[in-house]
């Protein structure tokens, strides 16, 4: 019978024990066990302690063994010491947490199952209360991030993502170097944002050289604010996508002088032609193009600035851009177009952070694709109503990428 026991021990795998007995009971394969040790050690005093208190016995869950649920059916025992005789303390396991009514190989499996699962599902397949096991995940998830290295920074990108469209908003702040996640900050005033970054230790503040943004003057601001030797850059998607609606805008006038003359498709049919890139034209795209620029004059003129200003994007040198932008701002004059005009009191209002992108060739590109992840995460778990959750699996999935 010792052979069996022993056996059974082994495959439990917890030290620190004797098994007394075995038992199955409603399909739950129970272990009746208790400490190998006959002494415990005071928290108190450190001291060696054989004087026993009480005893009783305790469930604790462990992980399946031939397929069925298995329970540690432990002897706890409580130890007086000369110390403090009025406080008896628990014996402790190394195999299991304090207060906690599950082994910790049962939790480290349980946080495996959460990290590629929704919380839910987690919770089902390990047979726990859908509280407990979140309450498992943050437990070695945070442990995880304490631990750490810290990442030494120095470009940055920040945007805003949504924790419930159009309600509630958090600001991402990203290594741009690594990909990383630095920090997640709740809302995206500028307030919030300065509030949580001047709480950086001031050497890690200095050091941030650039940093790139969509053009929000909120973010420009605690950007100069809290990064003395920053430079904000503009991202040049978001400054295509202010340029193209504005192209779009102008299309969409021309659309509505001439929809009582029952033509209004002719112009309808190009918006996509109008906005692609001339070369990624299909045919039926640019048949549909090249009719409405013969048509309508404003039309082709829209498609040749429009075509004109991808040149900004070839340029390798401040000066050439900044040049290049005082013509392109003519050429909007010389064509007359109010639409347009609109858009270059945009370049005026952020010329230097545009050009900021000659001294620091970063972009919210991988920013973006980073909150395309973190969007993703939300999905799968079906909305967190929690942010504290929220940030702690966005953050160690970030980690284990």
């Amino acid at each position: 019978m010792k052979t069996n026991y022993d056996f059974i021990k082994n495959m439990i795998g917890l030290q620190g024990v004797e098994i007394i007995s075995t038992n199955v009971n409603n399909g739950i394969f129970q272990v009746f066990a208790t400490s190998s040790y006959n002494f415990a050690i005071c928290p108190r005093c450190k001291r060696i302690t054989q004087e026993v208190h009480d005893s009783r016995w305790q469930s604790v869950k462990h992980l399946p063994i031939w397929e069925m649920s298995t329970e540690i059916m432990l002897k706890k025992r409580r130890f007086i010491c000369d110390c403090d005789p009025e406080h008896p303390f628990d014996e402790r396991f190394e195999f299991l947490r304090k207060y906690q009514r599950q082994t910790v190989s049962l939790e480290k499996h349980i946080f495996m199952l959460t990290h590629k699962n929704t919380v839910k599902n987690a919770a089902e397949l390990a047979g726990i209360s859908e509280g407990k096991c979140q309450s498992i995940y943050n437990h070695y998830a945070e442990s995880i991030l304490e631990h750490r290295k810290p990442e030494p920074l120095r470009l940055l990108g920040i945007d805003d993502i949504a924790r419930k469209k159009g309600h509630n908003y958090n600001t991402v702040v990203y290594n741009q170097e690594t990909g990383n996640i630095v920090a997640i900050i709740t809302g995206r005033k500028k307030g919030d944002v300065i509030t949580y970054l001047k709480e950086w230790p001031e050497e890690v503040r200095l050091k941030i050289e650039a940093v790139s943004m969509d053009m929000s003057r909120g973010y420009c601001s605690s950007i100069l604010e809290c990064f003395p030797n920053a430079k904000p850059i503009i991202d040049r998607f978001h400054l295509a996508q202010s340029f193209h609606k504005c192209v779009d805008d102008a299309r969409k006038h021309i659309q509505n002088r001439i929809r009582k003359e029952g033509k209004k498709g002719e112009v309808f049919k190009i918006r996509w032609a109008l906005l692609k890139n001339v070369e990624d034209l299909k045919r039926e795209e640019a048949l549909w193009l090249t009719l409405a620029c013969t048509k309508y004059p404003v039309i082709e003129q829209l498609h040749y600035i429009k075509e004109e200003f991808r040149e900004l994007f070839k340029i390798r040198t401040k000066e050439n851009a900044a040049s290049f932008i005082e013509y392109f701002k003519d050429l909007i004059f010389e064509n007359d177009i109010p639409e347009l005009k609109a858009f270059c009191k945009t370049l005026d209002n952020w010329l230097p952070y545009i050009l900021n992108y000659y001294d620091y060739p970063i972009s919210n590109g991988p920013t973006e694709g980073n909150n395309h992840k973190v969007k993703n995460i939300k999905r799968r778990a079906y909305g967190y109503r929690n942010n504290h959750n929220f940030n702690i699996r966005v953050k160690l999935e970030f980690e284990c990428a």
